[in-house]
């Protein structure tokens, strides 16, 4: 690492977790992260909005298995006190237990959960894929419609069959390690082999610390977010976070507890832009109170061959300033706020949004002013029924003419060719909506629209209209099964007027867990 970007991290780590080392608490379980595509976060999404989890979880993921083994326990307290609990509520949390039986066993048996490095989880899939990526404007990314947020992986034409491998593990009670390998085979790219995730993890006091590559999702938006996504393939690089959030006293004890991340990885020595430019994000997930929760964060692209940073440069990225001028420009950043808010616990009603901005900032510390922003808004209605079998979500996000393109690092907010942040990139809207139902087994059937416009100042805007269903059930005690199917009209392909075209999608996905 150069020193440049070493006090730069020194710095960061100053006034990103200055609060949290001036507050006490236990020591927390060091544990593996649970890969975004897991059913956990629909079991913990639902299940907290049923109000069996008293607190709302944080934005910030991937949570961990240690996260989750404690939410369970709380959830299966609050079960055991309203005392009739629907169906698929049951097999939703017999699922959680046999998913996080060694991180319960653990504290009664004395024994370390997850010891030594095994085989975890196996899946292999079958996609149909008939259609085109599409183009992006401003930005050195593209856009395949009916996937997104899947690691930077694009479907090739016709058949993919796709194998993934999940080995983890705790070697100590100071030191995890995960690995999850992905080999494809289609036509248009015949065999590939990829890594989409890979880390080791130890702890130091309050904070775990991670080194390697793993998917993370900072924010509210539920088909996408703002600032960090799992669109992109992750970026290597060193995490650090507070295991668990920390109560914050004085004058900032009205927004309750606190946890922390930092990010700082390296990006891709063939950019057309700038080489070897530093990815750095910094987060904040406040919890003021049980039904609601903000986040603060700053994603930025940093330095590169060419740009790097000099002592003057410091304090002016850390409080966001910019250049007047490209030739003086070292830094691309977004920054700003998400939130959530459990409206009324009968009926688990759930508001959200994102409000971020590109670059120009001052005025809130090391957090730049929300400018030129962009903003996602959305409502999740757990209850549509009484049980709660069906639910239902509506979402909204717009991005503006400024947004993913910048005047020096001109691929854009993009690793490796994709949007970092929302897929659907610069300048553009979404409205997207789900509905739910959920059966006595624990099954879920989905049925999901999207409505999505690119480049709105184009004088041919790319537009796409999706449709698609989801489904999910348990095979056993230790597998599932996952299908999807769905078309997507696209209307001015690639922003000529009058080009139509149509993509279809169709998948079956089976997961065996160890």
């Amino acid at each position: 690492m150069r020193r440049t970007l070493a006090k730069s991290l020194i710095l960061s780590l100053l006034l990103t977790f200055g609060a949290s080392l001036s507050t006490s608490s236990q020591a927390a379980d060091l544990a593996p992260n649970i890969p975004l595509d897991s059913p956990i976060y629909e079991y913990v999404d639902k299940l907290s909005g049923l109000g069996y989890l008293t607190d709302l979880p944080p934005g910030a993921k991937p949570y961990t298995r240690a996260q989750a083994a404690k939410w369970l326990q709380e959830i299966e307290a609050n079960i055991a006190r309203d005392g009739s609990t629907p169906a698929y509520v049951q097999a939703m949390t017999a699922a959680l237990k046999r998913e996080l039986a060694p991180e319960l066993a653990a504290p009664s048996s004395g024994k370390d959960a997850n010891t030594g490095l095994a085989l975890k989880e196996l899946s292999l899939a079958a996609v149909y894929y008939d259609g085109d990526s599409l183009p992006q404007h401003r930005t050195q990314s593209t856009y395949q419609p009916l996937n997104i947020n899947n690691n930077g992986y694009r479907y090739g034409q016709d058949v993919n069959g796709i194998m993934a491998l999940r080995l983890e593990g705790r070697l100590s009670d100071r030191l995890v390690a995960s690995i999850s390998p992905r080999v494809s085979l289609d036509k248009d790219h015949d065999g590939e082999a990829d890594l989409t995730s890979g880390y080791v993890k130890t702890k130091a006091g309050i904070f775990e610390i991670q080194v390697g590559k793993d998917p993370m999702w900072w924010g509210q938006g539920q088909r996408g977010t703002l600032a960090l996504s799992s669109n992109a393939e992750a970026i290597t690089g060193v995490k650090i976070a507070t295991m668990e959030p920390r109560r914050l006293g004085g004058i900032f004890k009205p927004l309750g507890s606190v946890s922390s991340s930092l990010f700082i990885g390296q990006m891709e020595d063939d950019r057309g832009d700038i080489d070897k430019p530093a990815f750095v994000a910094m987060r904040k997930d406040f919890f003021p109170d049980k039904d609601f929760t903000f986040g603060l964060a700053r994603t930025s692209i940093v330095g590169g061959e060419g740009r790097s940073l000099h002592r003057g440069d410091y304090w002016d990225f850390l409080t966001g300033k910019n250049a007047d001028k490209a030739s003086d420009d070292k830094w691309n950043s977004i920054a700003g706020l998400d939130w959530r808010w459990r409206v009324n616990r009968s009926s688990g009603l759930q508001l959200y949004g994102e409000l971020y901005g590109e670059d120009q900032a001052t005025g809130m510390g090391f957090i730049p002013t929300p400018s030129k922003v962009a903003g996602t808004v959305g409502v999740y209605l757990p209850r549509l029924t009484k049980s709660g079998d069906w639910d239902a979500l509506l979402e909204w996000a717009h991005t503006s003419d400024w947004w993913y393109s910048h005047w020096v690092y001109t691929d854009g907010y993009t690793y490796k060719g994709d949007i970092i942040g929302d897929a659907m990139g610069h300048n553009a809207s979404r409205y997207y909506a789900r509905l739910g139902h959920y059966t006595a087994d624990g099954s879920r059937l989905a049925l999901h629209a999207e409505r999505v416009v690119q480049d709105l100042a184009s004088a041919s805007p790319q537009k796409i209209t999706a449709v698609w269903l989801t489904w999910r059930r348990d095979v056993g005690s230790a597998a599932y099964m996952e299908a999807m199917a769905g078309v997507a009209n696209i209307a001015n392909k690639d922003y000529s007027p009058g080009k139509d075209d149509t993509n279809y999608i169709a998948g079956l996905k089976l997961v065996k867990r160890y």
